[in-house]
C-alpha cells in the first residue's frame, strides 16, 4: 500500500522540469568574443611585423643582395664581364667559375686584397680584382658584354656618376648590357620620412666627423638619357628603395 505522503503522478500529468541554465550558449558567445580578440591581436601583430620588416629593409639594404645577385646572374651573357661595386668578391668569383673572363673593381673601404675576397685561390688566375679608382677606369680598353655596377654610384657626386657611366658605355659591347644597382628614396609614403630622417643623421655625422656620406641616387635616369643609354628593364626591391636598371647601347640589343 502506498505511503500517504507519496505523491502519485498519473500518466497524463507531465512533470515540471526547471529550465536548464544557458551555460553552453554563454560559453559559445564568450568563445566568439575571444576569437574576435585573437583576430584583432593577430592583425596588430602582423601589422607590427610588416612595419618592423620594412624598417629593417630601409636600414639594411644588404638583405636584398643575395636576391639581386641571383637575378643578375640569370641575365648574364656568356662573355667578358666588368663588375664595379661594394663587396663584390664572392659574386665575381661565382661568375669567373663559369669560365667567364671577369674584371672586378671593389669600392668597399674594407677591401684589403684579392686573397681576402676570393675563397678559391685558383680562380684568381681567371679573375682580376683590384680596388676601384675612378680615374683608372678610363684606362680600361677591353670590351665587355656585361658591365655590372653595384652600389658604386652612391659614393660619387653627380658629375662623377656621369663620368663613370660614360666610361662604362665606352667599353660596353654593341650587344652588351649595363646593369646598375643603386639606392633611391623609397616610393612608399610610409618609408619616405624614415629615409629622410636617416639621411639627416648622415649629414650631421658628416659635419661632426668629417666623413664622406652616401646618398640615395636622384639623377640616374637623367644621366642615362644624356648618355643616350637605352632603358631595357628594371627590378625594384624594398618599396623601390633599391632599383636594378638594365641599359644597352642600342634598341634590341638584348632581344634574341
Amino acid at each position: 500500500m502506498a505511503d500517504e505522503n507519496t505523491k502519485v503522478i498519473s500518466m497524463d500529468e507531465k512533470p515540471s522540469i526547471e529550465d536548464i541554465p544557458q551555460i553552453e550558449k554563454e560559453e559559445v558567445e564568450e568563445e566568439k568574443e575571444l576569437t574576435g580578440a585573437k583576430k584583432l591581436e593577430k592583425q596588430i601583430t602582423d601589422s607590427f611585423h610588416t612595419v618592423s620588416r620594412k624598417l629593417k629593409e630601409t636600414i639594411n639594404v644588404e638583405l636584398f643582395l643575395p636576391d639581386i645577385h641571383e637575378w643578375i646572374f640569370g641575365k648574364l651573357k656568356q662573355g667578358p664581364t666588368l663588375i664595379i661595386g661594394e663587396k663584390i668578391g664572392r659574386f665575381a668569383e661565382r661568375i669567373a667559375v663559369e669560365g667567364i673572363k671577369t674584371i672586378a673593381r671593389e669600392t668597399s673601404v674594407s677591401y684589403v686584397s684579392p686573397k681576402t675576397e676570393v675563397k678559391d685561390k685558383k680562380i684568381l688566375e681567371k679573375l682580376e680584382i683590384k680596388p676601384f679608382i675612378l680615374d683608372k677606369i678610363s684606362t680600361i680598353e677591353d670590351t665587355f658584354l656585361n658591365i655590372i655596377i653595384i652600389f658604386a654610384l652612391k659614393r660619387l657626386s653627380t658629375k662623377d656618376q656621369e663620368k663613370l657611366l660614360s666610361n662604362c658605355k665606352r667599353v660596353l659591347a654593341r650587344d652588351g648590357q649595363m646593369i646598375v644597382v643603386g639606392e633611391f628614396y623609397p616610393k612608399s609614403a610610409i618609408l619616405m620620412p624614415i629615409s629622410i630622417t636617416k639621411e639627416g643623421f648622415k649629414t650631421i655625422k658628416n659635419k661632426i666627423f668629417r666623413k664622406n656620406i652616401t646618398r640615395p641616387l636622384t639623377q640616374i635616369e637623367k644621366i642615362a638619357d644624356k648618355l643616350e643609354l637605352k632603358f631595357f628593364d628594371v627590378k625594384e626591391d624594398a618599396g623601390g628603395r633599391i632599383r636594378t636598371y638594365v641599359f644597352t647601347k642600342r634598341w634590341g640589343a638584348l632581344i634574341t
